[in-house]
């Protein structure tokens, strides 16, 4: 490193700086024996820290050095007036492969410390200072430098490999996300397979990295018709449909999300009766059929925080009478109140988009509605939205179904039930209807 650093000092006073390849080529050489090891053995079971002990030992040094090098770097341009904005040859070689450093160690794991990440950040900062670049999603989207980091990436993450590789799906999962929309779109084919690799792997934490990663696909793809007609779509579907028989809580939710607009995406080409079976009620029937037979308190919360955005088409409402049910269930055994208050929303939801469905089925969410209510006035709760929410689901309810509602709360077991409690804009209607 003092070699290095000396060599570096003698450059200030030369007015080739930047195509001094040998220089450069040194510059890369430190760079490169940062990066994290290969994971020779073990790749059979999920990573863990004792892997990298030996990288931990040294890691931090390494990237000080990196940022003192950088440093000296930026000192001689600056004197020099120089700036490698569009930067060739090696000099661009090098920012390359110090962008892949920064990448490996953006976040904590387990090949690093929290020190090796605030280095990260500072060295990002100075690369941007360096090559003249506002932020990283400018530098993705200028000279194919995209293409380039996926190219250099590439021989860590093929299908034998990748999995010895931590530290490069870490960068991976970073660049995709500091992608600006819609460039992946671009390079579907270079972006896809290392993504499908890690949904198709038996470890949950692969196939929740694999779940961020086609999420931003997913996003980047948004609308493109060509998504459909290429059939990235139904590649895409392929492989996260058998997850949904799954039971791991920690990517239900990121399952469902990355379902729902790549559904959006499918349908909005796809001009088939909704009315009719689509993918859409395939997606659904096996959520409530999870939702229906569950009893674990996370599941059951991550299950209903992801049926929301599912039912946003009006060939939905072929489901009403099964949902009606599932919430009506969900309202009668609530043993947790984030879950009583994903139910509620959820319950509002329905109600606002399948009213005349909602009103054929009304007779046990009133049930379920009034019951809760009563519960909840003995028993109150800390969450005044989720009593909110309730009392806005009994009056949608009876807006949906008043011939119904003028019975029910005209009863006078239901008037000592909720006698000042009920909600206001139900009890004017009522006077109307007397």
């Amino acid at each position: 490193m003092d070699d290095l650093l000396e060599g570096l000092e003698a450059l200030k006073i030369r007015s080739d700086f930047c195509e001094d390849d040998s220089t450069w080529m040194s510059c890369i050489d430190l760079i490169q024996k940062s990066f994290a090891p290969q994971r020779i053995i073990g790749a059979e079971r999920p990573c863990e820290e004792k892997d990298f002990r030996e990288y931990r030992l040294v890691v931090e040094r390494n990237l000080r050095n990196v940022r003192s090098m950088l440093q000296y770097i930026s000192n001689s341009c600056k004197e020099k007036h120089l700036q490698l904005a569009n930067a060739t040859g090696m000099a661009r070689t090098f920012g390359m492969n110090l962008f892949l450093l920064i990448g490996e160690h953006n976040e904590k794991n387990i090949w690093n410390t929290a020190e090796c990440v605030s280095i990260s950040k500072e060295l990002l900062a100075n690369f941007c200072d360096l090559y003249v670049y506002q932020n990283i999603s400018q530098f993705l989207s200028e000279n194919n430098n995209l293409h380039n980091l996926l190219l250099m990436l590439r021989p860590k993450l093929l299908k034998n490999t990748w999995k010895t590789y931590p530290s490069a799906i870490a960068c991976y999962k970073w660049i995709l996300q500091e992608a600006q929309k819609p460039i992946l779109f671009n390079y579907m084919e270079e972006v896809m397979a290392t993504t499908l690799f890690m949904l198709d792997d038996y470890f949950p934490d692969n196939i929740l990295i694999g779940l961020e990663c086609i999420y931003q696909i997913i996003q980047h793809s948004y609308m493109k018709k060509e998504m459909v007609d290429i059939g990235y779509d139904r590649v895409i579907y392929k492989v996260l449909i058998p997850l949904t028989h799954q039971k791991e809580v920690r990517y239900i939710i990121p399952l469902y999300t990355c379902l729902a607009s790549l559904l959006a995406t499918t349908e909005h080409w796809d001009k088939s009766n909704v009315f009719e079976w689509t993918t859409r009620d395939t997606v659904l029937s096996n959520l409530l059929s999870d939702m229906e037979l569950e009893q674990n308190i996370e599941l059951r919360h991550a299950y209903m925080l992801s049926l929301p955005q599912l039912i946003t088409n009006v060939g939905c409402a072929k489901w009403c009478e099964r949902l009606i049910r599932i919430l009506a269930e969900y309202c009668e055994h609530h043993t947790d109140l984030r879950t009583l208050k994903a139910t509620l929303e959820t319950a509002k939801k329905t109600l606002l988009y399948f009213p005349y469905r909602a009103a054929a089925h009304c007779d046990p969410l009133y049930v379920a509605f009034l019951k809760l209510h009563s519960d909840l006035t003995e028993t109150p709760v800390f969450d005044p939205a989720i009593m909110q929410n309730l009392e806005d689901c009994i009056c949608m309810l009876y807006h949906v179904s008043p011939n119904v509602g003028y019975i029910v709360f005209n009863d006078d077991r239901m008037r000592l039930v909720l006698s000042s409690n009920l909600p206001s804009i139900c009890q004017s209607d009522i006077k109307y209807f007397e």
